[in-house]
């Protein structure tokens, strides 16, 4: 199985003050001035600005709503009356413009993918902007910063500029390490998300299992149903004994599983499948195997115990009664959807459930990587786990288990909008889990049925255990300074981009504008701290504007919380959070599911780098990027082929030129043509040299 990267051990070193205090890096907004007095605090040194300077920003995030620029088509009535329209700079960027006495000129592509805009701009030696920004863009800035393209910060800060960026690094060692490049340069200022804290979750509908199976005489739906998923903990993967037969959710609590029998072996051998054989066989077997009061507490609930086979018979039921499930309301469910296509990435991290595969090294889709237990950096796509995983998923798909429109990536729609959020209108759409954050999931403006649960219990490491592979961790995402500016443009875009670690800026690119904020120190977290309590108007605004999403109305609407330089506290998730959001943070911080950190503390297993998270990026010399460029071709289909293992696989229903490996030597065959030795081999290189430099 594979490892993170024992990298960031070094790379972190030890526990920073960052971690050190949950996660977060706050700016003591509990000592800050009161909103009106802000301007003043910001102001932690004096540059000249007495003239009016323009910046040019090329923000690249794929999405246009997510820019710096307004592009709702609904205009934004501001708490002070204002109102906002599109074309305009978003509140926030309205703001520090007028602070800053800047004119912010917007000049990116507004639904520009950040690997475009970079192939764009490189052409022309990144000189229509000053500020460059996207997601998942770290490594380019490092590369093209080493090749004079962008200007080094750590020089910038040695003359005297960005104090509080400095301070933040001088604070934070591990964060200063993470995104160092080769050259001993540092070349953008990264999005610190929440590091420590746990990232996505199962949300699901809790009320559908308990429905299934803990109702008396229930009117299960009697249309045939085809199986299509195998057992897979059989032979000599089978629970039993220290391997899962018996496991502890939580402290001083021990589940055992009685026998070895396996749910999904049971149905795919029932003589009639339809949703009344289906769910009573998994009451009966659940009955049989566990002592729970309730058949549903196998997964719903802090004792919940259930391992992937367990899951697929949920899921099972779920698939088979859809008209039970919805009251006559809809013909069809889905067990599992993305919340939109484009994160559908989510869904190889199953993998870590099944065979304990760690697909993902860090919370990025394209943190592909993991150090094994000899310490060598692997390329996760590439192992037979993989595949082995994609064929499952693969039955799963046949199985009718996925949304099947969030394998469209030209579909924009959100799906967790549309799937758990349209119960009550006149055409519902039904899903029963997706894989995503607390607060947004479990939001009361979009259902008050929507719950979170467990993960499954499953051999990671080689060891019995909960484990959420996704938490909150420095991005490859940020923002450069062109090395085309001006001295007088270099100053300014300076000013800019530190405010933003400075106490008022950290409160404004948190929580959004200062005329929003009741009091910087007046709502108390459940973890004990002070954060910014917001005036009412901002959930009516996010009611009104972004369907309740608090996160949505920041980003898309007023222009905070945007992936650009900074550090992201959570005090602004815990105020929009329900009340079932807390207790879903309640519940998993009472079990003992772990998720991977810099520290990378884990059971023992099979690797000792396991839980280690790797760092947002690689640095390459120019030479190896030739070679990357030239001799590799690891690009965006190398993730359309795996997709199509799982949607055409089982099924053979692949289109005309679809690419659909029938067998893992197939998939090395075509890594292989791709380059993957030398791939891996410059990857490889550069950890060895990050490490060297430590």
């Amino acid at each position: 199985m594979k490892k993170l990267f024992t990298f960031v051990v070094c790379v972190l070193l030890a526990l920073s003050p960052l971690m050190a205090q949950g996660g977060q890096e706050k700016a003591a907004p509990a000592k800050a001035a009161e909103p009106a007095k802000q301007a003043e605090v910001a102001k932690t040194y004096e540059p000249d600005l007495s003239k009016k300077v323009e910046l040019r920003f090329n923000l690249a995030y794929g999405n246009k709503s997510r820019t710096m620029t307004y592009n709702q088509n609904t205009p934004l009535k501001m708490i002070d009356g204002s109102v906002v329209t599109a074309g305009m700079l978003k509140p926030v960027w309205s703001y520090i413009e007028g602070l800053s006495n800047s004119t912010f000129r917007d000049v990116g592509i507004q639904d520009a993918k950040s690997s475009a805009m970079i192939q764009t701009e490189s052409t022309s030696g990144f000189t229509s902007a000053n500020i460059y920004g996207g997601d998942n863009i770290s490594t380019q800035f490092m590369a093209y910063g080493a090749e004079g393209k962008f200007q080094a910060i750590n020089e910038l800060i040695d003359k005297g500029y960005m104090p509080n960026f400095k301070k933040y690094l001088e604070e934070n060692p591990n964060i200063k390490a993470s995104i160092t490049a080769f050259d001993g340069n540092i070349y953008y200022i990264p999005y610190v998300a929440e590091v420590g804290q746990l990232g996505r979750v199962f949300a699901v509908r809790g009320g559908w299992i308990t429905k299934l199976l803990d109702a008396e005489n229930a009117a299960y739906d009697t249309k045939e149903y085809k199986t299509y998923v195998k057992p897979y903990f059989v032979g000599d993967k089978t629970r039993q004994g220290s391997y899962g037969g018996t496991v502890t959710p939580m402290e001083g609590v021990s589940i055992t599983k009685k026998t070895t029998e396996n749910i999904v072996q049971i149905m795919n051998d029932l003589p009639v499948k339809n949703g009344k054989t289906i769910a009573e066989a998994l009451v009966s077997y659940i009955k049989r195997n566990y002592d729970y009061e309730k058949p549903s507490e196998l997964y719903y609930g802090p004792k919940a115990a259930y391992d992937m086979d367990e899951y697929v018979a949920l899921f099972r039921a779920i698939k088979a009664n859809p008209s039970y499930l919805t009251d006559g309301k809809a013909d069809v469910v889905w067990p599992y959807f993305s919340r939109q296509s484009n994160f559908r990435p989510e869904v190889l991290r199953m993998a870590t459930w099944y065979n304990g595969l760690r697909v993902n090294g860090s919370d990025s889709y394209s943190s592909t990587w993991f150090i094994d237990k000899d310490g060598t950096l692997q390329y996760s796509y590439a192992e037979p786990e993989m595949y082995e995983f994609l064929s499952i998923m693969s039955d799963w798909y046949a199985e009718g288990f996925f949304y099947t429109d969030m394998f469209d990536l030209s579909n924009k729609a959100n799906h967790r909008t549309a799937l758990f959020g349209t119960d009550k209108s006149d055409k519902p759409k039904y899903g029963f889990q997706t894989y995503d954050f607390i607060a947004s999931s479990t939001a009361d403006s979009l259902s008050s049925e929507i719950t979170v649960i467990l993960p499954p219990v499953a051999p990671v490491n080689g060891v019995w255990q909960y484990y959420m592979d996704n938490s909150r961790v420095i991005k490859p995402d940020g923002w450069g300074l062109s090395a085309a500016s001006t001295q007088e443009e270099t100053e300014r875009a300076c000013y800019v981009m530190d405010y933003f670690f400075s106490d008022e800026g950290h409160v404004v690119q948190n929580y959004g504008p200062l005329m929003n904020i009741e009091s910087l120190d007046g709502y108390t977290g459940p973890d004990g701290l002070k954060y910014p309590l917001y005036k009412p108007w901002v959930q009516e605004a996010a009611n009104k504007y972004s369907r309740g999403d608090l996160s949505v109305l920041q980003r898309d609407w007023l222009g905070s919380l945007m992936a650009i330089g900074y550090g992201k506290e959570i005090g602004f998730e815990y105020q929009y959070t329900s009340k079932r959001g807390f207790d879903a943070w309640k519940l998993l911080k009472s079990s003992t599911t772990l998720i991977p950190t810099y520290a990378g503390d884990g059971p023992k297993g099979e690797n000792d780098n396991y839980y280690t998270l790797i760092p947002p990026a690689f640095s390459f010399t120019p030479r190896q990027n030739e070679i990357l460029r030239t001799q590799t071709s690891f690009g965006d289909d190398v993730q359309e082929t795996l997709f199509n293992v799982i949607r055409y696989k089982t099924l053979g229903n692949a289109p005309a030129g679809a690419f659909v490996p029938q067998s893992y030597e197939e998939l090395m065959s075509y890594f292989n043509s791709l380059g993957l030795e030398t791939y891996e081999g410059i990857y490889q290189a550069s950890y060895e040299a990050m490490k060297a430099g430590l």
